[in-house]
C-alpha cells in the first residue's frame, strides 16, 4: 500500500465502524421498548419462575409443572407475538390434572404488565 493510502485508511475504518454501528442502531430497540423490556422481566423472575425458566442464566428450576417450555422456547415459536402471548397468559390455567383448575399468577396481572412480559420474552428470541 502506498503511503497516501495508509493515510487514509483510520478514515476509511472510521467511516465503516460509523456505518456499521447506524445499521446496528436500525435494529436497536427504543428506549420505550428497553424499559418495557426490563420490566417484563423483572415481572418474569418474580412472577413466573415457578413454573418457566425465564431468563438463560436462572439458577433456580422451576418446581411447578414439568415439561413447561423455557421463555426462550416460547419466544421462537414462529406464531409467538405480543398479542398471542398476553391473550394466552390472560387463560393460562395449570395443567397438571391433580391440581385444582385455578388462573395462574400471569392471568391476575394488568394488561400492560402482561405485554411487558410478552416484550422480554420475545426479546430472547434467537436472531435469524
Amino acid at each position: 500500500m502506498k503511503a497516501r493510502e495508509m493515510k487514509k485508511l483510520p478514515s476509511i475504518l472510521f467511516c465503516a465502524l460509523i456505518c456499521a454501528a447506524g445499521a446496528s442502531s436500525a435494529v436497536a430497540q427504543s428506549p420505550a421498548d428497553e424499559a418495557a423490556i426490563r420490566a417484563g422481566r423483572n415481572l418474569a423472575v418474580t412472577s413466573c419462575v415457578a413454573c418457566h425458566v425465564v431468563s438463560p442464566n436462572q439458577v433456580l428450576k422451576p418446581v411447578l409443572g414439568p415439561g413447561i417450555p423455557s421463555f426462550e422456547e416460547i419466544a421462537n415459536r414462529p406464531d409467538s407475538t405480543v398479542d398471542s402471548l398476553t391473550a394466552a397468559m390472560k387463560v393460562a390455567r395449570w395443567h397438571d390434572p391433580g391440581m385444582t383448575p385455578a388462573l395462574r399468577q400471569m392471568s391476575r396481572i394488568s394488561d400492560r404488565e402482561r405485554a411487558q412480559v410478552a416484550q422480554y420474552i420475545l426479546s430472547l428470541r434467537a436472531q435469524r
